[in-house]
């Protein structure tokens, strides 16, 4: 289920990343320099992440455990933002720019996986 629900938006983001570069740059700039959306993302990423996490605590030999490994990197990236919105602003700036392209192919690469494997089975 939760691959059904994070797939097809983890590869509309990364497609996205890819055919609008620029228009996500600038939206990455406007957000790196409001603390108060970085801080509320924070909020909103812990919560999903610690949703998927009480969803599906489990670890396997399969590609399910892709989806508890997603729900620790959300609930990480959201505590971090809480924490040190300051230095999500200082990495942002410094990485963004480098590899927004490499963002995309991930996010398309990782929704596609979820949407497939989510819906194959």
């Amino acid at each position: 289920m939760i691959a059904r629900l994070s797939g097809p938006i983890l590869a509309a983001i990364g497609t996205g990343l890819l055919i609008n570069n620029a228009a996500y740059y600038e939206t990455a700039q406007a957000f790196l320099s409001s603390q108060p959306m970085i801080y509320f993302s924070g909020i909103m990423a812990m919560t999903a992440g610690i949703a998927i996490l009480n969803a599906h605590p489990r670890w396997s030999r399969d590609w399910r455990s892709t989806v508890t490994a997603f729900g620790w990197m959300l609930a990480l990236i959201g505590t971090f933002r809480i924490v040190a919105p300051q230095f999500v602003v200082y990495i942002g700036a410094a990485g963004y720019a480098n590899v927004r392209i490499g963002f995309g192919v991930v996010f398309l690469a990782l929704g596609s996986f979820f949407t497939l494997k989510g819906y194959a089975e």
